[in-house]
């Protein structure tokens, strides 16, 4: 294929971008809720970070005491950029005056004028450190982080003494994507996709739903993922908490190999956006050793990329239809977009009625080990 078919044409993405949300002024409207925006080892000790997300320049920096802080970059007071500024202690110097600003945003010192001006304050972000992963809340509206995001159990980091039987640390990837984050979460309940892209005929796939929660589970035969045994069946229990970060369990009835991966992204501009992919292993100790277990979770990693970019490959090239003609077996899409608008909507607005189940709280085993169960509790209310 040629290299201008590989992505939407200009007229295609200016169809799309009339159909994205946007603010009173016009300005694309992103997400409120957490959103990843690195690794941790990207955030080093007392050396500032520029990143550009949600349209903006932003400014990270980690304290002596080893907190991620997150600024707009641009400085209230001439407009230099604070990412080009330097870490003392847990502030961040301004490289054009050296005004100094705490993580909540606030001028602290100024070295030539003992009276602080009372608007000399930079725009704050909260932010959140688990996994491995830096988050920071956004919202357009200014509020407080309204959920939390629990940290993975299973999750070790390579410097961790304990061994629970996972590999540690994060097989780990980063791509950048032209395409509106809409089109990222409508692949959770997208079950129409699964064969004719990823080769997985599903026997069964039921939704998620819990207010900022949705998520997706199912279980039948990958035709890449668990052939290595004839007739070996796949299980997936995949969450999203929120607009922008995802788990995933997957384990096989062979018990031979079982998997945990993160996925998250989060919007540079409005068609723009990075998105991270971290997958972790586990298999029986008595037939793999510890070396064999690290080639596996890298050879896993290198074939959830090759999957994922058949996801890309469709999403930089579509044109989304805010009125789409559905059938049956597509599964919720004109719900999952209903509840996405919560993201995009003043806090005092936001309904989640209708959006609640019991099947968050099924595990991956659980799919495997008692199907009849997990398909019974589907015939009474939530």
């Amino acid at each position: 294929m040629s290299e201008e078919l590989k992505r939407s044409s200009a007229a295609t993405v200016q169809r799309n971008l009339l159909t994205i949300p946007r603010l009173a002024d016009g300005a694309p409207r992103h997400a409120r809720g957490w959103h990843m925006v690195g690794w941790s080892d990207e955030f080093e000790l007392g050396k500032p970070v520029a990143r550009d997300y949600f349209g903006v320049r932003l400014a990270f920096f980690r304290g002596e005491d080893g907190q991620v802080r997150c600024l707009e970059a641009f400085c209230p007071h001439l407009g230099a950029d604070l990412s080009a500024g330097s870490v003392h202690g847990n502030v961040l110097q301004c490289p054009f005056h050296n005004w100094r600003f705490s993580g909540d945003g606030q001028c602290v010192s100024i070295p030539y004028c003992d009276k602080i001006p009372p608007r000399a304050k930079a725009r704050s972000f909260p932010t959140l450190e688990l996994n491995d992963t830096v988050l920071i809340w956004h919202d357009p509206e200014g509020g407080e982080p309204e959920y939390d995001i629990p940290p993975l159990a299973e999750f070790l980091p390579k410097s961790a003494d304990a061994d629970n039987g996972w590999t540690k640390g994060w097989h780990r990837f980063k791509i950048t994507i032209k395409t509106h984050a809409r089109e990222v979460m409508e692949n959770v309940v997208d079950k129409g996709h699964l064969l004719p892209i990823h080769g997985f005929k599903v026997d069964s796939w039921l939704p998620v739903w819990d207010g900022h929660i949705c998520g997706e589970l199912t279980w039948g035969s990958h035709t890449r993922l668990a052939a290595d045994v004839q007739d070996d069946k796949l299980y997936v229990r995949n969450i999203s908490y929120g607009p922008a970060y995802q788990y995933t369990w997957q384990v096989q009835d062979s018990g031979q190999f079982d998997s945990l991966i993160l996925t998250a992204w989060c919007p540079v501009d409005e068609n723009t956006l990075e998105y991270w992919f971290g997958v972790i292993v586990r298999a029986d100790r008595r037939q793999f050793s510890p070396e064999m277990l690290e080639a596996m979770a890298q050879r896993y990693c290198k074939d959830s990329y090759d999957a994922f970019m058949e996801d890309v490959y469709i999403w930089e090239r579509k044109l989304y239809r805010p009125e789409p003609v559905l059938c049956a077996g597509d599964g919720p899409v004109a719900k999952l977009r209903r509840w996405y608008t919560q993201f995009y909507t003043d806090r005092a607005a936001v309904n989640t009625n209708g959006f609640h189940n019991n099947n968050r709280h099924w595990t991956v085993e659980q799919l495997r080990d008692e199907q009849a169960a997990v398909l019974a509790a589907q015939e009474k209310p939530a």
